[in-house]
């Protein structure tokens, strides 16, 4: 499908929908509706999952389905699944969420690995469920970077198609996350070729599903740090063995039980990163016998611009597991706003800029959805920084190896300490005075009761 057929078929859909929003009101008195009402339940509330088709737009007959999952009060799980066997071998395909009024690109998804034999991938953004289910939008499913104007699978969602309801993922009660960090290598292709710190991040979901997620140690997508035009995906893989013993081949369902191929990177991704559902259990991930590959894309998968050990091979059992993991984003430039935690209660109230409750000795991950835009950072009562997220500036307590701050494109770990407990006020984005809120700490064990997440 071109640009030009894409944008026609949302004028018609528009259309549709217009003489049905007409047609409405006199089917409402045909049907006999009393004083009460329509006769819909106007009180009933979105599910927790909502599936809708992708069809095939080109010979090639890529189709799928596109899901919903409900993740929290205000993130959702979006998940691509595409029928491996129609998917294209030797591309990427980058996946996005559009307005219909003008096409615009509403929400980035994770791209698909067209070499995949599952063409699945996901991805956490921080809109509520019950927005997406009503969003006037489609998705698109492109050939690949170097043809975006090829749509190969589209569909619409939310206000303009009827989803299929589901009952929604059965996620544990008190998740836990790891996360990697990827050795950068030199590489003489042309994409990051002087190597990159990627992140792996392992998220427990339920007690047999993990959401892995790779992001690049960059501000902003690939084509920016490249500054050219990048016309091809970056992928990763999860492999067999050790780095030292590498190569290994690819982890598979036969030998593993999980397939170990994540999602692709679009190099206009502006968060440069990319998730896949792994169906194996948290605890069988951290203590895998494997490590991971972070390509410069199908075509050139000998370029290995990051590579790390995981699971049973990483130092110390790998990465920084975290007890509570708390999502925080952005409203504009002028407000912070929590959507989830993970790991605790009270630690958060609701509304803009909440106070945060923090418990000495427990370790804390925030996942920054405000992205490069909205940097973190917990200062003093003189607004001297502690913990700084920005590249140009660091913390004066980042180097306290009980703290064992780490950063990374996504966000922040740390330990809450009695040292930095005695000195933290506030924590605000670096580059916004206003989205500031109070930090203080739990020392009953209670937490605070003014409305906080589960």
């Amino acid at each position: 499908m071109t640009l030009a057929s894409t944008i026609r078929s949302i004028r018609l859909r528009r259309a549709l929908l217009a003489a049905a929003l007409l047609v409405l009101p006199f089917t409402l008195i045909l049907s006999g509706c009393d004083s009460g009402g329509s006769g819909m339940d106007e009180s009933s509330s979105v599910g927790d999952q909502i599936t809708y088709d992708l069809t095939a737009q080109t010979d090639a007959g890529v189709s799928g389905t596109v899901t919903f999952w409900r993740a929290g009060p205000e993130s959702s799980l979006v998940t691509l699944n595409l029928d491996g066997s129609t998917t294209l071998p030797g591309k990427s395909h980058p996946a996005h969420i559009h307005e219909s009024d003008g096409g615009n690109i509403a929400y980035y998804l994770s791209a698909v690995n067209g070499s995949s034999p599952n063409g699945t991938t996901a991805r956490k953004i921080g809109v509520p469920i019950d927005s997406l289910a009503a969003f006037d939008g489609y998705v698109n499913i492109h050939e690949s970077p170097a043809n975006l104007g090829n749509v190969v699978a589209q569909g619409d969602i939310g206000a303009n198609a009827q989803g299929t309801d589901g009952s929604g993922l059965d996620f544990v009660a008190n998740p836990d996350s790891r996360t990697y960090t990827l050795n950068p290598n030199t590489t003489e292709g042309s994409v990051l070729s002087n190597g990159d710190a990627t992140t792996v991040r392992f998220e427990e979901l339920t007690s047999s599903k993990t959401l892995v997620t790779y992001s690049l140690d960059i501000d902003g997508s690939v084509n920016q740090n490249v500054e050219s035009n990048v016309t091809v995906a970056q992928i990763g893989h999860i492999h067999q063995g050790s780095l030292a013993n590498a190569p290994g081949s690819i982890s598979n369902s036969d030998s593993d039980g999980f397939s170990g191929y994540l999602g692709s990177v679009a190099p206009t991704d502006p968060d440069a990163r990319s998730s896949r559902i792994i169906n194996a259990s948290f605890d069988k991930l951290t203590s895998y016998n494997g490590y991971v590959n972070i390509h410069q894309s199908i075509a050139n998968s000998q370029y290995k611009f990051a590579q790390g050990d995981i699971g049973s091979n990483a130092e110390n059992g790998g990465g920084s597991s975290a007890d509570v993991t708390v999502t925080i984003n952005n409203e504009g430039s002028s407000a912070w706003v929590v959507d989830n935690v993970e790991g605790a209660s009270g630690v958060a109230g609701s509304g803009q800029n909440p106070t945060l409750t923090l418990k000495v000795g427990t370790r804390y991950r925030f996942d920054n959805n405000g992205g490069s835009n909205h940097p973190l950072g917990l200062q003093n009562s003189s607004g001297e920084y502690l913990l700084n997220q920005t590249d140009s500036g660091s913390g004066s307590l980042e180097g306290d190896s009980g703290i064992n701050y780490e950063e990374d494109s996504d966000g922040v770990a740390f330990t809450y300490t009695q040292s930095l407990a005695d000195a933290v006020k506030t924590y605000r984005c670096t580059v916004h005075s206003s989205m500031e809120g109070t930090v203080q700490t739990d020392g009953s064990g209670g937490g605070d009761d003014g409305g906080g997440y589960p």
